[in-house]
Order: C-alpha cells, then structure tokens, then sequence
C-alpha cells in the first residue's frame, strides 16, 4: 500500500469477482475517452481472448473503493512489461490515484523480475498522462512504426 502524505491509500488487486462490477462502471472524463478502450471492453478482451493467457486486470483502489483499473502485461511481448487502459474514474482523478497506481504497477513488475523494461504507449495529445509518466521517471524514446503513438520507457 502506498500513500504519499496525505494521499490517498492506493492498493492495487488483480480484477475478482468482488472488484469486477465496479471496474465496469468505471467512466474517465469526456476528453479521455478518445485515449483510452471503455472497462468493459477491457474485461471482455482480457477474459475472452489469447490475451488472457499473458495479462492480468487489476482494480485500483483507494482504501476499499475501487477508483480505477489496469492491464499489466507480463509476457505479452518479448523482453518488456507493458501496462495499458490505465483509468482513473473521473471523480477520483487529480488526487494522485494514478501516480501511486502507477508506483504500485512498477513494484509488481520487478517483484515478477523476469524483465528490466517497462515499456508504454501514449497518445501525443494525452498531455496529462506524458507529464505523469515523466515525472515519475519514465523517458521517451521513440515513436510507433504509424506515429500514433510515443513510447515511454521504465527501467526497473
């Protein structure tokens, strides 16, 4: 558990029967939704495609209440961990959910310890999200083959 001083106490929990009903009603604000895949598409693709055999769904929570969730992929590509759908519902964002989610998120990856890179895309125009990955230390490093995308890189 993690809380900066002040903060929130953020936990994050792999996706269960408990948290699943909460993640799907998740909604981020009207400007993110074009960054971001809804939780239920989430949920479903993780639950009911090859990516289940290489990803996990975890709820973000802040003390008992789900406030956000995640995909953490541990094998999905070669020699990098990747998190994706990072979402903070709206009513709980600007309160350093996110950035003790991700403190969290990079502390499960080196405890898995099967690989020394975290690795991220993001949306050029998410200006929000590339000032929180950068100040907590992750660094550009190029763009996608389609330049959708910048990639952000973690070393672990």
């Amino acid at each position: 558990m993690f809380a900066t001083q002040g903060g929130p106490m953020i936990t994050i929990k792999p996706v269960d029967e408990n948290s699943v009903e909460a993640c799907a009603s998740l909604q981020c604000t009207p400007e993110q939704r074009q960054f971001t895949n809804s939780p239920i598409w989430s949920l479903l693709e993780t639950a009911y495609t090859p990516l289940n055999q290489h990803c996990r769904l975890y709820a973000i929570y802040n003390e008992v209440t789900v406030v956000g969730m995640v995909r953490l992929d541990f094998t999905l590509h070669d020699g990098y961990y990747e998190f994706t759908n990072l979402l903070i519902d709206q009513i709980h964002q600007r309160k350093h959910c996110a950035t003790e989610a991700i403190r969290q998120i990079i502390d499960v990856f080196r405890k898995d310890g099967r690989f020394q890179l975290l690795r991220l895309h993001v949306a050029p125009e998410n200006t929000a999200a590339v000032g929180l990955y950068r100040k907590l230390g992750f660094t550009y490093t190029h763009d996608t083959e389609d330049h959708v995308f910048h990639v952000y890189e973690y070393l672990l």
